[in-house]
């Protein structure tokens, strides 16, 4: 199994639970608010908490394709993600399946035709009542009325633009967090290369001065002479060292 700490999956996977828990949370409200939608405000309350929720789904899914793309280059990488069993991939494919259905089933829920159907059933029941509290002898005149709808307008855009900035930042914190842990990535893969590189130079030493001794063995055996049998006999101790030392070091 592979360890949460330094794991690019693992970094993403807190981040997700976390958007995904504030969808949850105002989707609720956004149960409550349907429940008593019955004036203008509580719809206008109800249409606001639809694209704040909209927002927030679209953020989640850009963390859950941060997810896929780990999951995706540990599979292209094996050797490299060897710590990382199939068990282990198993689950976070499972982890991702889950949480998509899980936001496509809040946003199938605020989009559906029987929500748009409700907002709008409100929205021209609201427009009758207003019209009839508009009399000639109204103390506003039309300038400032015409006043009033512009301030509507510029609150309603300065809010769409916080949105729109909200999800901006949030995304901007995904890509700079990736950015980190992909230099990480990289980092441990050099290390790793020249680790390999120096256990691979060790073992061409090794087989270097193994070749020599076996050659040297070849040309002393043509002989039975006691010294240089005993001579023999160092050389293989020698060389039973020196392949204990290549295997534990």
């Amino acid at each position: 199994m592979a360890a949460a700490s330094g794991d690019p999956f693992y970094v993403f996977k807190d981040d997700l639970e976390t958007k995904v828990a504030a969808v949850n949370q105002k989707h609720a409200k956004w149960r409550v608010a349907r429940a008593t939608a019955t004036d203008v405000a509580s719809t206008t309350k109800l249409v606001d908490l639809t694209r704040q929720i909209e927002a927030a789904v679209a953020t989640a899914e850009k963390a859950v394709k941060f997810l896929e793309e780990t999951i995706v280059m540990v599979e292209a990488n094996r050797l490299k993600f060897e710590h990382i069993d199939a068990v282990e991939i198993a689950n976070r494919k499972a982890f991702i399946a889950t949480t998509k259905t899980e936001l496509e089933g809040v946003a199938s829920e605020i989009c559906s035709d029987v929500v748009k159907a409700q907002i709008g059933k409100k929205d021209r029941e609201s427009i009758a009542p207003a019209k009839q509290s508009v009399s000639p002898s109204s103390h506003l005149t039309a300038q400032e009325r015409n006043e009033r709808l512009l301030e509507q307008e510029r609150l309603q855009h300065r809010q769409i633009m916080q949105e729109q900035d909200a999800s901006l930042a949030g995304l901007q914190t995904d890509i700079t967090r990736l950015h980190g842990v992909t230099v990480e990535i990289s980092n441990e893969v050099k290390q790793q290369n020249k680790m390999l590189d120096g256990v691979t130079k060790d073992v061409d030493e090794a087989q270097e001065r193994m070749n020599f001794v076996m050659g040297r063995l070849s040309s002393l055996l043509k002989t039975k002479d006691k010294c240089q049998l005993g001579l023999i006999l160092f050389l293989v101790a020698v060389l039973v060292a020196m392949v204990l030392l290549v295997v534990y070091t």
